[in-house]
């Protein structure tokens, strides 16, 4: 009853719940559950029990995360070398081993056990390669965003096309004021969190809610310069979430414990460049020794019972890009 009274509450009151009752609440939550995460930077989290690593394990038998056998990822055109709308002027891609990177990503995939289709590039379309943005795919349902960026609008067509041929029942969003990108999107297996951000909106979130009313939706504030919600949240495992070790992630973690009415385990990696991550049929696809040492050493001392892999796109994390940005899952 609590999750369908949720679904019928104002979606912009929800979306604007000061962050001062954020706190308070989620003061109350910890004391109630005792649990007590560390934001201190300098704390190596050996000497206090209740921040050490070792907690963020789940069984996470309770939360009928999805299993996947197909996924869905699109070569990388030309143009995003300097017409990505994350383009820095100080940074540009190296196409040739962004291409490499992408390879390789697709095989990991691949040797998980997926069905890869693989998308053509589409010049005309500089980010098409991330493909996550264009849409929310549960079991054999799909919603097709809205991204506020007019030219990224046609990547969903082309996507949507071949959700079609796999047999995925595609839903469209008409509603003008809504926005809505995929990489703002968190399934857990019982509900949805959203990113508030300066790329998806309330409107949006509701719309979400009407595509796949089973599912509880909560808005989460994305603060700047995070602009998706995976940024700063991301599922390593069923019931567990990661989760940058700043006020961002802090942020993150408090509408987290105030609005969802189940029991989630934090993975706390130093920064949020390590937070980015998936979870494929018990395999944890995280970030690289190389790139991120501190963040890849949480996953290999917490997250023992999974099988791990290793993998870096970092040609196209100078576009602002995660590892799930270049795949769609389902």
């Amino acid at each position: 009853m609590k999750s369908l009274f949720l679904n019928k509450l104002p979606w912009l009151v929800d979306s604007l719940v000061g962050h001062a009752h954020y706190s308070k609440t989620y003061a109350n939550f910890l004391k109630q559950r005792v649990i007590k995460p560390c934001f201190d930077s300098s704390c190596d989290h050996s000497s206090h029990a209740t921040c050490r690593p070792e907690p963020a394990m789940s069984d996470g038998t309770d939360f009928n995360f999805p299993r996947y056998t197909r996924a869905i990822v699109r070569e990388i055109p030309n143009s995003i070398r300097l017409q990505s709308e994350g383009f820095k002027d100080y940074t540009k891609v190296y196409v040739k081993r962004a291409r490499e990177e992408h390879a390789e990503y697709a095989q990991t995939l691949r040797d998980i056990g997926l069905d890869v289709t693989v998308l053509p590039a589409d010049e005309e379309t500089p980010d098409c390669v991330f493909v996550e943005d264009t849409c929310v795919v549960v079991g054999d349902k799909a919603l097709m965003t809205r991204p506020p960026c007019k030219a990224r609008r046609k990547e969903v067509d082309a996507v949507e096309k071949c959700l079609k041929s796999l047999g995925i029942k595609t839903h469209r969003m008409f509603d003008k004021k809504a926005i809505l990108e995929g990489g703002d999107v968190l399934f857990t297996g019982k509900e949805f969190f959203a990113g508030i951000s300066s790329k998806s909106n309330a409107a949006g979130h509701k719309i979400l809610a009407e595509t796949f009313p089973e599912f509880p939706v909560h808005s989460i504030p994305v603060e700047e310069p995070e602009f998706h919600l995976k940024g700063m949240l991301c599922m390593a495992a069923p019931g567990t979430l990661v989760v940058p070790r700043n006020k961002w992630g802090k942020t993150a973690w408090e509408a987290v414990c105030e609005k969802s009415e189940y029991t989630y385990k934090p993975l706390w990696v130093p920064n949020h460049y390590g937070v980015n991550c998936l979870h494929i049929n018990g395999t944890i696809v995280h970030c690289t020794e190389q790139q991120y040492p501190k963040s890849y050493q949480v996953f290999v001392e917490t997250m023992g019972g999974y099988q791990r892999v290793q993998r870096s796109i970092g040609e196209l994390g100078k576009v602002d890009a995660g590892l799930t940005c270049c795949s769609l899952l389902f």
